[in-house]
């Protein structure tokens, strides 16, 4: 039986995701900071560079939960639901084809190696 690494995988880029946040976002979070937290970052007509940094660090947080929860399954011997797979890709192609230059392709192929290993496993269990 293959070891299945689709939720570590997921948990690696989650923080990867939260460690680049801090870094390339490291003036955008030190404002939130400074701002005192509370209603540091306005939503208005156009999202500013703050919450840019929020929101890159918030998906890769949920990242890290997904992954979490993955590994959980794969731990207990148990199939990975497709669902999430499908999500994933879809998130990485609909977002690497409006920012063909950027990480959202990462997700496109977490996404299918999620989808593959969910059907192999739950191909395992059928025999």
């Amino acid at each position: 039986m293959r070891q299945p690494i689709v939720g570590t995988l997921v948990l690696i880029v989650g923080v990867a995701d939260v460690a680049l946040s801090a870094v390339l976002f490291v003036d955008q979070l030190t404002g939130i900071a400074k701002a005192g937290f509370i209603g540091a970052v306005m939503f208005g007509e156009r999202a500013g560079p703050e919450a840019a940094a929020l929101w890159f660090a918030v998906k890769g947080a949920l990242l890290v939960i997904v992954g979490v929860l993955a590994r959980g399954y794969e731990r207990l011997g148990r199939s990975l639901p497709s669902g999430p797979g499908w999500l994933l890709a879809a998130v990485g192609l609909v977002g690497g084809l409006i920012a063909p230059v950027s990480g959202f392709w990462i997700y496109l192929v977490l996404g299918v190696l999620w989808i593959v290993e969910s059907r192999a496993e739950q191909a395992r269990q059928q025999v």
